[in-house]
């Protein structure tokens, strides 16, 4: 088969429906061998895709089943809380990158894992696809879709990976923020169990923080954050993001008007900062 006609057959799968590419399981199981996950990127790079609900499926073990608490979910899902969940309702649902399995072992059996797929967007490329997205050789996507070009078509369709139909543990979630990921977790459930039930607000601009600092917490100053209040900052440069707590407002008279938060040297340093001075986006509560 050309490229041509695999692209446009792939292109045609897409086409059929969302239960030709979807994640259900069914009324005893969550995922099941001819399951596909669709997987999407997010603004920050983040992964998710959508797991479409079936009979006798709760929220309390879809959570469980992906290493997710309810609240969770809550926040992932707006609106999610409110609702009656009904059979094929789409659930987001995030994915870590460990939990995609990207290249089969001796041991592998195709019957334990369901296949994980990702398609092409407007300005996608090979090398931001294999590279930044999963990283992975580029020559291991082309050869994995029977590719003999990087040039890639809106819409097509390349298979990534494999996801274990046993879900996702939830220590694959932890963030490689060694000792201090306790706090930053502990912060980010807190986050989390308030923004599902307040207006979440969003801001960008600079981070400031004292290099020479020796603080091991994760604080911060931000202006319109109520003080005791938990922020998520986000580096888009390193991809990082943590929570902190807001101890007080950014002083006028210290700092510039673009200023968006100051940081303690701890939640610089998780976040991958070099300069005292870096772009962050900032997520907060009302």
């Amino acid at each position: 088969m050309s490229d041509t006609m695999r692209n446009f057959a792939l292109c045609l799968l897409l086409w059929v429906g969302s239960n030709t590419l979807s994640a259900t399981g069914d009324s005893l199981y969550y995922l099941l061998p001819q399951d596909s996950v669709l997987l999407h990127i997010g603004s920050y790079q983040e992964k998710f895709f959508f797991h479409t609900i079936e009979r006798k499926q709760t929220l309390f073990s879809l959570a469980k089943f992906y290493g997710l608490r309810v609240q969770e979910l809550y926040y992932y899902n707006a609106g999610l809380k409110q609702k009656h969940l009904s059979v094929g309702d789409p659930v987001r649902i995030p994915i870590p990158n460990k939990a995609i399995l990207r290249y089969t072992f001796p041991e592998f059996q195709p019957s334990q894992f369901a296949k994980i797929y990702y398609v092409v967007k407007k300005g996608d490329t090979m090398f931001r696809i294999a590279k930044q997205f999963f990283r992975m050789p580029i020559e291991d996507v082309m050869a994995r879709n029977q590719l003999t070009s990087t040039t890639l078509k809106t819409g097509q369709i390349l298979h990534i990976g494999w996801i274990s139909l046993a879900g996702i543990p939830e220590d694959y979630r932890k963030n490689p923020n060694g000792p201090y990921h306790p706090q930053n977790e502990a912060l980010q459930k807190r986050y989390f169990d308030k923004v599902v039930s307040r207006t979440e607000k969003s801001g960008q601009g600079i981070a400031m923080w004292q290099k020479n600092g020796n603080s091991d917490q994760l604080y911060a100053l931000h202006r319109k954050a109520r003080p005791n209040s938990v922020i998520e900052i986000t580096n888009p440069m390193t991809h990082r993001t943590i929570y902190a707590k807001v101890i007080g407002g950014i002083p006028s008279t210290a700092y510039e008007s673009n200023v968006e938060v100051v940081l303690s040297p701890l939640a610089a340093r998780l976040l991958g900062a070099k300069d005292p001075r870096f772009f962050v986006q900032v997520k907060h509560y009302r």
